[in-house]
């Protein structure tokens, strides 16, 4: 009744983070261990935001028809929406459902996005194919149903994590090693935050699982949204 996505569960243990050919932000290609924890397997859609928008009072998407999601499109991801937007959306998930529900820190979304036994590139290998994800490839021009290439899945079954929409995460954006302990994963202030997987304006080059890029917290883009996770040891 809430818009609760479907989990799935990543492993514990460590992965490859980063990449060895990308931007100096992405160096060094390290090893980070995360605890187990669930993903959403697909970011959360105009249903589902529409879900919380509707129990909150909270106001909807610039770009949609009042109240409502634009029509046909309640299966699309939610654009247009802060970082502090995504937060809110989490807290009350949290409340309704009894689980401790967040966004995912960096480390989170790339180990669900690469998987755990080497250092590809894309959610599925090394090679680009452009019918498994919505990029500038595919001259869409927009963004797509979620779910709808379950052969661009990752190695855990999270589908949409190269393109689409670019996805929040509550990391700070600051360089690498990444570390555990260092306060990019902090809340709090007004730092910038990391976004990841590219999105349906974006080419091949940013839909890669290391590719980095971030955010002003209070901004708002129509290619930007965001999946959520459950906290390791929650009840779920």
């Amino acid at each position: 009744p809430h818009g609760e996505p479907k989990w799935v569960t990543i492993s514990a243990g460590e992965f490859w983070m980063g990449s060895e050919q990308g931007g100096s932000d992405e160096r060094p290609l390290h090893r980070v261990p995360v605890a187990e924890f669930q993903m959403a397997v697909t970011p959360v859609t105009n249903g589902q935001y529409w879900i919380y928008a509707a129990a909150t009072g909270t106001s909807s998407p610039t770009h949609w028809d009042g109240d409502l999601p634009p029509k046909g499109k309640e299966n699309h991801p939610v654009v247009a929406v802060s970082w502090h937007d995504a937060v809110r959306y989490c807290e009350w998930l949290s409340k309704v459902t009894g689980k401790a529900i967040r966004l995912p820190t960096e480390a989170e979304w790339e180990k669900a996005a690469r998987g755990e036994q080497d250092k590809r590139h894309y959610p599925w290998g090394d090679e680009f194919d452009p019918a498994r994800c919505n990029t500038d490839e595919s001259k869409i021009g927009g963004t797509t149903p979620v779910g709808i290439y379950p052969q661009g899945a990752s190695p855990y079954g999270c589908l949409d994590m190269a393109g689409n929409v670019w996805e929040w995460c509550q990391s700070k954006y600051q360089s690498y090693p990444y570390e555990l302990d260092d306060g990019r994963n902090d809340p709090g202030g007004d730092d910038r935050r990391v976004v990841r997987g590219g999105a349906w304006r974006l080419d091949s080059y940013g839909a890669r699982c290391a590719f980095r890029s971030h955010g002003h917290p209070d901004s708002r883009l129509d290619s930007r949204g965001f999946r959520v996770v459950v906290s390791p040891g929650s009840r779920s």
